[in-house]
């Protein structure tokens, strides 16, 4: 492996850790802002549905665009400008207004600077990698879980910033710019090259195996991708968005309740880097399956048989269980050169890891909610969380059909077969 190919891993993995643990911080300083600003819960929920939805269009509709204009390694710089302004926004917000607006900066390095652009960093190197690829893209997903699990513990840094939440955002932006920057530099220069072509025997340009963009798009397999990776998303968003709060409702103190969150963020991380390292044995139907299963049976865990605040290794239990939801993301860059081929790789995988995968995240809580909560006597009231997770498990079923679908009517294996 070339020094170019390790210093596009380690250039992705610093940056990612920064961008996705900035875009963390919310839901953990959440119960400093509702008392700063007494708002309805869906309110507060806003900046996160706000910045999730922004992600969404940005990865599914301009990521294609800016790509042609800007080099991954340009993409760095800009996100260390966004960032500055989501944090310095946060910080000197007068109303939650600007916390809702400015989370449309968070949303554009969300979408700009974590799972998507990542993998377009170190896509050029792929045949370097060979067989290690997966392991590879494992590694760098991993470092913006690590970056989520690392800022939840952000609080810590309001004794350090004279006691003030907007300090510690100042602090969180500094860091975000720095690792930006750090990750431009080292992060090497693509040569001038059309993305969709490789040298062919007589050193002319010669398209890479694959469908065009337009051509995916008119694929089944496209929309089920599409469709299997948002419900996937449904079901491990919807349910880490509401565990905190539902363990508290049964009557698990706070600090319990909070650490299971942290939990599956710290051994999610080991299973993404597991999911990149036995894909090459279990396949992409296995990594579905490991993805899924023991996410669907840690959610129904929770919602039919936890009852007792308690039993907190049952909840640790359940909880190692969930975590290999995480490994969602390891699933759209894996099945998109199965299904369409290494030609617009960048382009289609934006789509899903970006796009499709943060979409998801800014409704699920939404969604949930329809079920979980009742209005009583005016107020509404958290009352039925088993139906919730179990609601959660349905669209991850369907999402795991869409899925195994997709791979069946694949438009790769089709091509082939007429060739």
């Amino acid at each position: 492996m070339s020094t170019s190919a390790k210093r596009a891993v380690i250039g992705a993995c610093i940056a990612l850790f920064a961008n996705m643990g900035m875009n963390s911080t919310f839901t953990v300083f959440l119960k400093t802002l509702i008392g700063e600003w007494p708002e309805a819960y869906a309110v507060m929920l806003l900046p996160i549905t706000v910045g999730c939805s922004m992600s969404f269009i940005c990865s599914s509709f301009l990521m294609g665009p800016l790509m042609k204009k800007l080099s991954p390694r340009m993409i760095f710089p800009l996100c260390a400008a966004l960032g500055a302004v989501y944090c310095v926004a946060y910080a000197s917000a007068p109303n939650y207004t600007v916390l809702i607006l400015a989370s449309v900066f968070g949303g554009l390095v969300l979408s700009l600077g974590t799972h998507a652009m990542g993998v377009n960093v170190i896509t050029p190197y792929f045949a370097e990698y060979g067989s290690k690829a997966s392991a590879v893209i494992g590694t760098v997903l991993a470092s913006a879980s690590l970056g989520a699990a690392v800022f939840s513990f952000s609080p810590g840094l309001v004794p350090l910033v004279g006691n003030n939440w907007r300090n510690a955002y100042l602090v969180i932006g500094a860091v975000v710019v720095l690792c930006n920057l750090i990750a431009f530099f080292i992060i090497p220069k693509t040569p001038k090259t059309d993305p969709a072509a490789s040298a062919g025997a007589a050193g002319e340009a010669q398209p890479l195996p694959g469908l065009t963009m337009s051509a995916a798009l008119k694929t089944p397999s496209f929309w089920l991708v599409f469709f299997g990776i948002f419900f996937m998303t449904v079901m491990y968003q919807g349910l880490c968005g509401h565990l905190p709060t539902f363990l508290k409702v049964i009557g698990m103190e706070e600090n319990r309740a909070n650490s299971m969150q942290g939990i599956m963020q710290f051994v999610g991380i080991v299973f993404v880097l597991f999911g990149g390292a036995i894909v090459n044995k279990i396949g992409v139907k296995g990594l579905i399956l490991f993805a899924g299963v023991p996410l669907a049976v840690g959610c129904l865990l929770f919602g039919f048989a936890f009852k007792d605040p308690n039993a907190f290794w049952f909840a640790i239990v359940c909880s190692v269980l969930c975590v290999t939801g995480a490994m969602i993301l390891n699933i759209c860059p894996v099945i998109t050169p199965a299904l369409f081929g290494q030609r617009e790789m960048n382009r289609i995988n934006a789509i899903y890891s970006g796009g499709v995968f943060w979409g998801a995240a800014a409704v699920a809580a939404q969604i949930m909610n329809f079920v979980i909560n009742e209005t009583v006597n005016g107020e509404v009231v958290p009352m039925h969380y088993d139906r919730g997770f179990l609601l959660a498990v349905a669209f991850g079923v369907a999402g795991m059909i869409c899925l195994f679908v997709s791979l069946a009517l694949s438009p790769m294996k089709k091509k082939s077969a007429e060739a």
